[in-house]
């Protein structure tokens, strides 16, 4: 990543890790058992979780395979990482600090590779999957899941851009299509892919997990009240008990590195 992309995401999430521990949609969101049942782990397998966050993924993972990488661009993200799997004893689970783009990590390492609702931040999509390419042994697994977005490109970008308001280190959700595209490009051949699956979301909720503040959540209730037709059937907006709820929607890739 960039210098000053890395700065954003360390500003964004070195003070988010205790919100994002206790985060439904990343603790026990769907993604995650569909994406478990989708890779199936053997108990032999050597695993790394690719910007980990609180560590939900790695361990979910850890209690079957026979080793697990938790790794991330935040130290703050790992300490709770690290805390939360000593609090569940997974000892076969161990933090690294590293940047998706360029990973610490030797060629044909793993067995297994996950990457789960962190892919909109990498701003060399490309070169993340390369690493990730990198250091799967022949024959691994990619594990992915992150959310989607129209294929229309006028309202992809009313997307990212309500996306990026509330978070400045987001970088680009992309259409499911566009993804499995990058995923053939550095030679994975996806073998799974989930149906779509759509999450709910309380807006405050949602906007206090980044700190937004009160003068941007009026600019992005107002863009969700202003949605671009093609949009209206993903985020679905719905306002009731004095708030606003929205809807995101998922998908989960399962590809091998022949």
């Amino acid at each position: 990543m960039s210098d000053e992309q890395k700065a954003k995401v360390k500003a964004q999430f070195g003070g988010s890790a205790e919100g994002y521990a206790t985060s439904d949609v990343h603790a026990k969101g769907e993604s995650l058992e569909v994406l478990f049942n989708l890779v199936k782990p053997q108990p032999e397998w050597y695993a790394l979780d690719v910007a980990t966050g609180a560590g939900h993924t790695a361990m979910m993972f850890a209690p079957h395979v026979a080793r697990i990488v938790a790794s991330d661009l935040t130290e703050q993200m790992l300490e709770k990482t690290a805390q939360l799997a000593a609090e569940r004893g997974l000892t076969n689970l161990e933090t690294q600090l590293a940047d998706a783009e360029a990973l610490p990590f030797d060629d044909n390492m793993f067995d297994l590779v996950t990457c789960r609702i962190a892919f909109h931040h990498f701003p060399n999509p490309h070169k993340a999957l390369s690493e990730i390419v990198r250091v799967l042994k022949p024959g691994g697994l990619f594990g992915f899941t992150d959310n989607v977005t129209v294929p229309e490109k006028q309202a992809a970008g009313y997307y990212n851009a309500y996306e990026k308001l509330r978070d400045p280190s987001h970088h680009w959700v992309y259409p499911q299509v566009r993804l499995v595209s990058m995923l053939e490009k550095v030679g994975l051949k996806v073998e799974a892919t989930s149906d779509t699956l759509i999450k709910e979301l309380e807006f405050h909720k949602w906007a206090d997990r980044q700190n937004v503040s009160d003068a941007n959540k009026e600019k992005l209730l107002d863009m969700m009240r202003n949605i671009p037709d093609a949009l209206q059937p993903l985020f679905a907006p719905r306002w009731a008990d004095g708030t606003m709820y929205f809807t995101l929607h998922e998908v989960v890739l399962v590809a091998r590195l022949p």
